[in-house]
């Protein structure tokens, strides 16, 4: 579970069976002191104590007292925007684009009750998404939750619209109630807006039970923070705080490996559709970039087949799987990739200035990345370098207990060979090429260079892995890193710049 790569594929293709272990704490804000009921839960205190506005504002914190059984969904799957709740709508409701499965108010409150009733089945306790930071749909607080305080908490709104650098700054009024959120309509309704473009809630307290934090709660179409900020405590001195950027400031501490520990994802019951066997979203995937990939044009029978899958991964007992940890192993080879290839990119696109050096420095390079399966005998031949290709790809998987896989592993295994074949295809390839280029001319060699870096550079972009989303050169002391994310309300095939971006923290005032 890690902030940046979400954010920068915001439409999730993933349903993934994760716990949550006993002894982890969970907050939930609201207006009120009110026991909250089927509602939204964050994992950071800075995502819900924005909801608990006005002077009965209560910040809940509870523990959980024993495994959570959970369902996670990949993407920015709490955003307000279309395209990014498409494996909610599957998982819910067995369709895309449910009538009352998307917007304000009502929308989010017909999903979780339905998502709710749908849990019922298989003992599952919660739905996790993100948005501006991680939360739960949390079906029955009474149930696998204990409470460990309910504090009426100083507080206050956080900043104006666009949140964090957005295009209001910290501060700046918000819009009128009755906007993008459409008017109130009353407890249920009121209970989980969410974070449209301008990152603002609701003005004024809400009239009923909230969500973490009543309107506006972790996940819905309004956002956390505008209302009536609250009464200064007897005895406060000075102003009441700003907490404009904490929620998102707290999101980014999952932005990157290992993500969010606090969550056990199990990627032995993790269902993608990106499985080659859905093939009715094949052709469309053909005219775009890999983060317009959606689900609109799935069939109903891919559909009813990832919705068997779904409750049968819900129904195996916890421990049947193969036992591969398959996290640590995708990890290992992006370790091992991770800062070669980006070094080799590097080297390559260096201005020339003598070619045979820089050829014969990038002949080391792929010496290094391949010396562990280069043998001594029938060095040279081309039967060597097929077999130092196939050790650099089976090394990783070729040991595998593959008879004991779940049908999800399956999956997982085929997809870390294709990337161990491609990437090993290429650092082969070129070490063929390079094997002898010190004895070549200067315009041979200059051809290689140029042939290597086409070659590297598609191998990088088609890779994209997380390890790269990055603000390249750093943040200062008073910004962090962001991805942007899309919004209530964005055409789903508008583009987006993803890139990550420093972003400062409010400014104090002057």
């Amino acid at each position: 579970m890690q902030m940046r790569p979400n954010s920068r594929y915001p439409f999730g293709h993933s349903i993934v069976r994760a716990s949550i272990p006993p002894g982890t704490l969970l907050y939930h804000g609201r207006s009120s002191d009110a026991f909250p009921e089927a509602d939204w839960i964050a994992f950071d205190p800075e995502h819900s104590q924005v909801f608990a506005r006005g002077d009965n504002g209560t910040l809940f914190t509870f523990a959980t007292t024993r495994d959570l059984k959970l369902v996670y969904f990949d993407g920015c799957s709490a955003d307000k925007a279309e395209g990014v709740d498409d494996t909610q709508d599957i998982l819910i409701w067995g369709k895309l684009g449910h009538d009352a499965g998307r917007g304000p108010g009502r929308g989010e409150q017909v999903r979780i009750a339905d998502a709710c009733e749908w849990a019922k089945e298989f003992d599952v306790d919660g739905f996790i998404r993100m948005e501006m930071d991680f939360e739960i749909m949390y079906c029955d607080f009474t149930r696998g939750l204990e409470l460990v305080s309910a504090l009426n908490i100083v507080n206050s709104r956080p900043g104006g619209p666009g949140g964090p650098g957005g295009p209001g700054g910290p501060g700046r009024k918000p819009p009128p109630d009755g906007g993008l959120a459409g008017p109130r309509r009353g407890p249920l309704d009121e209970s989980h807006r969410g974070l449209d473009g301008t990152g603002t809630p609701p003005d004024g307290p809400p009239d009923g039970p909230d969500g973490p934090g009543g309107p506006g709660g972790p996940g819905s179409p309004r956002g956390p923070g505008r209302g009536s900020p609250s009464t200064p405590p007897s005895g406060w001195k000075g102003t009441l705080p700003n907490i404009g950027d904490a929620v998102t400031h707290a999101g980014s501490w999952h932005n990157t490996y290992p993500g969010d520990l606090r969550v056990h994802v199990d990627p032995a019951n993790m269902l993608t559709f990106f499985d080659p066997a859905f093939t009715s979203l094949i052709p469309s995937r053909r005219a775009r970039t890999r983060d317009q990939y959606r689900l609109q044009n799935v069939s109903a029978a891919d559909v009813a087949r990832a919705r068997e899958d779904i409750a049968e991964m819900f129904s195996r007992p916890s421990g049947e799987r193969s036992g591969v940890d398959w996290l640590a192993l995708a990890q290992t080879v992006q370790d091992r990739f991770a800062e070669r290839l980006p070094y080799l990119r590097y080297m390559l696109h260096l201005p020339t200035q003598n070619v045979s050096a820089q050829a014969a420095a990038v002949r080391q390079q792929f010496i290094v990345s391949l010396i562990p399966y280069m043998p001594r005998a029938g060095v040279g031949e081309p039967a060597w370098f097929a077999e130092t290709a196939q050790g650099c790809k089976a090394g990783f998987t070729g040991h595998l207990p593959v008879l004991r896989f779940t049908k999800q592993e399956h999956v997982l295994h085929n997809a870390l060979d294709e990337v161990l074949h491609e990437v090993c295809r290429v650092l082969t390839s070129a070490w063929s090429d390079a094997f002898d280029v010190e004895d070549k001319s200067v315009d041979v060699a200059a051809e290689l260079l140029v042939k290597w870096k086409g070659e590297v550079d598609a191998l990088v972009e088609w890779l994209d892995w997380p390890v790269w989303m990055k603000c390249e050169f750093g943040c200062a002391i008073n910004e962090f890193c962001l991805i942007p994310q899309p919004r209530f309300g964005r055409n789903p095939n508008e583009e987006m710049d993803h890139t990550p971006r420093c972003v400062a923290f409010a400014p104090p005032s002057l």
